[in-house]
């Protein structure tokens, strides 16, 4: 088994819309060196839904954020939190806090 994760073998457990963000939580299966049982808790800034659905590769590293990708490989994402409840917590307050869009009384 890899000691790192795997960018094309994933699975989305869930996400959430922030605005104009998406904060999604991804199972890597063949990591074994990855806390979380092999998910990862990530922030990808700009991205739509749509967008997603296209990816074929998701790499949880740091990348250099000005390297084009193709639409079938996700960004780098902005930043990565634990796959717990507090890192999910932080990582959506992290999204709406980068957020372009103004805030709107009472969300």
């Amino acid at each position: 088994m890899p000691a790192t994760p795997d960018s094309e073998n994933y699975e989305i457990i869930t996400f959430k819309r922030v605005k104009e963000h998406l904060v999604l939580k991804v199972r890597y299966p063949n990591c074994s060196n990855c806390s979380y049982e092999g998910d990862k808790v990530m922030v990808f800034l700009d991205v739509e839904e749509k967008d997603v659905i296209m990816w074929k590769k998701i790499d949880p590293h740091f990348m250099d954020h000005t390297q084009k990708t193709d639409n079938k490989q996700a960004p780098a994402p902005a930043a990565r939190f634990p796959a717990s409840t507090q890192g999910w917590s932080d990582a959506v307050t992290y999204a709406n806090g980068r957020s372009k869009t103004k805030f709107i009384k009472g969300e």
